[in-house]
């Protein structure tokens, strides 16, 4: 009997997992990534790579502890810190596709420029054509493969937000998006407004101080700050999911504000938040 042909977009941590299972099940997969290593925004280059999606700074730590990260069939190794590094991560990413020989069934600098359905009377439903372009080739001229199934695993965090302000179309001095961000090494002395109170913007903003002249931060809100360790020094959402799993919404809440009102002074810090915590 055939097997199903199955095609996955994108060889980032979903992609692997996808291409993985699809073995598993005795389906043929076959993986499409644009660029010419496996990772997604873990894989990390001093450059913006062409039709990039989210990508990483060369600082970057990862905000998920390696127990609650990793794929529950390979742990990560036992001397990764608790929370690894992006460098680290996509170490550990190479050794999960080497573990699974995922890398057989991946098709690397290869672009995905249009998906659509199929009438074909053979395949159950119908089936997919995928058109894709050899980023290396000579020629752009699409290549053309059918499948039964369909897995996208490009990401969310394609397209970078970029809000509109009055006045910034005249403002002379730099306008750039954290994902773009690599080294602070370009601001050094300058002034730098960073927008937003996130994990990458937080990130930024301190490692930014380090050669800038001066640093704000811009918030519409206070936020609450959340310590990466417990007291013990264990990964606290490692410690949260394991007592929250299935806590009221309202127990939860208080819990996370008690944490991280005994680790830093909100108010002292102008972080005070005007809405109820953890609210949007």
């Amino acid at each position: 009997m055939e097997r199903k042909r199955v095609a996955v977009i994108g060889a980032g941590v979903s992609g692997l997992a996808a291409i993985k299972a699809c073995l598993e099940e005795g389906l043929e997969p076959m993986c499409f990534e644009q660029h010419g290593d496996i990772g997604g925004l873990w894989y990390y280059t001093d450059d913006v790579r062409p039709n990039q999606g989210a990508g990483m700074y060369k600082s970057l730590i990862s905000n998920v502890s390696r127990e609650m990260s990793c794929f529950s069939d390979f742990p990560f190794q036992t001397d990764t810190p608790p929370y690894p590094s992006c460098t680290q991560f996509h170490q550990y990413l190479q050794q999960y596709a080497d573990m699974f020989d995922l890398r057989k069934a991946i098709c690397f600098n290869t672009q995905v420029v249009k998906v659509e359905r199929a009438e074909r009377p053979d395949f159950k439903d119908g089936g997919w054509i995928v058109l894709t372009v050899d980023k290396g080739a000579d020629t752009t001229e699409p290549c053309q493969h059918l499948f039964h199934a369909i897995m996208i695993c490009s990401g969310p965090y394609r397209v970078p937000h970029m809000p509109s302000f009055p006045g910034l179309e005249i403002f002379q001095g730099t306008v750039t998006h954290s994902q773009t961000y690599r080294t602070p090494d370009r601001f050094k002395g300058k002034t730098v407004l960073v927008i937003g109170a996130g994990n990458s913007a937080g990130d930024i903003a301190a490692e930014v101080a380090l050669l800038a002249s001066k640093v704000y931060m811009s918030l519409r809100d206070g936020v609450w700050i959340l310590p990466r360790l417990t007291r013990g020094a264990s990964p606290l959402d490692l410690s949260v999911s394991r007592v929250l799993l299935n806590a009221p919404e309202f127990a939860t809440t208080n819990y996370l504000k008690m944490v991280s009102s005994a680790h830093i002074n909100q108010a002292n810090y102008g972080l005070h938040r005007i809405k109820d915590a953890f609210s949007q």
